[in-house]
């Protein structure tokens, strides 16, 4: 935030500096000028990350199980995804949309023995819109993901905007890499009970799963998480991008002097804020 600051305070004097050298005798409303930046730093501020939550401005469409709520979501636009440079934010935007994903563990069954197999598990983040990153899911012994997982504790987990409505309604194949979608690697553990963690976990994955809360007993059920060691992400032709964990967690904001050029300069430019004699 402080580094937001700084870069704002520079950019906005180079801003000023420019402005007045557009034309002698132009009489700019610096006023106006000033009011616009303050709007646009208090905005800028509100998409910075807090230590791990992130908040989006919308959902994307096809996730939402309330159908009023989905029908005003199947409006919404390519714009409710982060920039596509923005990659540690599109990463954490797609992981924070999805309510399940695939994993691929190593198998101990007999007659896959070492393979690497698929399973389908819920996940959460948190609420949607305001995600932490990490994604919780819900487990059984029983199943063999958590068998799996008991040796060995590898997996990646896939999570695509393909999941819902969203690359539908774009009439994009779920293999158009304009199709987000982010693969999650690391190993999965449990997380410890009588803990303020598994509180947590407990309050975010039920939160979007509350269905799920009423489970058997007898079956064994416990909260795990991945911790992530590798990310990469597709959401463009290209080829994939790879997001280092830090930055995952701490989105950093590119771009700042360009986005307040843009904004501002502009403006400047085209006699917005300029009054001419």
């Amino acid at each position: 935030m402080m580094m937001l600051r700084i870069a704002s305070i520079i950019v906005f004097c180079v801003l000023l500096s420019e402005a007045r050298k557009l034309d002698d005798d132009a009489r700019v409303n610096y006023g106006e000028f000033w009011k616009e930046f303050q709007e646009f730093i208090k905005w800028k501020r509100t998409k910075q990350p807090s230590e791990h939550n992130i908040e989006f401005l919308t959902r994307a469409t096809g996730f939402d199980d309330d159908r009023d709520a989905q029908e005003t979501s199947n409006r919404a636009t390519q714009n409710d995804l982060p920039p596509k440079d923005q990659t540690a934010l599109v990463a954490r935007y797609v992981v924070n949309q999805a309510d399940w994903a695939a994993v691929a563990t190593i198998s101990i069954r007999k007659d896959v023995e070492t393979f690497p197999v698929a399973n389908l598990i819920s996940i959460s983040d948190g609420p949607t819109g305001n995600g932490t990153g990490i994604p919780y899911m819900y487990l059984t012994p029983l199943d063999y993901t958590a068998q799996d997982l008991a040796k060995d504790h590898r997996a990646t987990l896939l999570v695509s905007l393909a999941q819902g409505s969203y690359c539908k309604d774009k009439n994009w194949d779920p293999m158009d890499p304009r199709c987000a979608r982010v693969m999650l690697s690391g190993k999965i553990i449990a997380v410890k009970n009588d803990t303020t963690e598994h509180e947590t976990a407990k309050q975010l994955f039920f939160g979007r799963h509350p269905k799920l809360e009423n489970m058997p007993a007898d079956h064994g059920f416990f909260f795990a998480k991945l911790k992530i060691s590798a990310i990469a992400l597709l959401n463009n032709f290209g080829g994939p991008k790879y997001i280092s964990v830090e930055d995952y967690f701490h989105p950093p904001v590119n771009n700042i002097a360009d986005e307040l050029n843009e904004r501002f300069f502009t403006k400047l430019v085209s006699n917005k804020l300029i009054l001419s004699n």
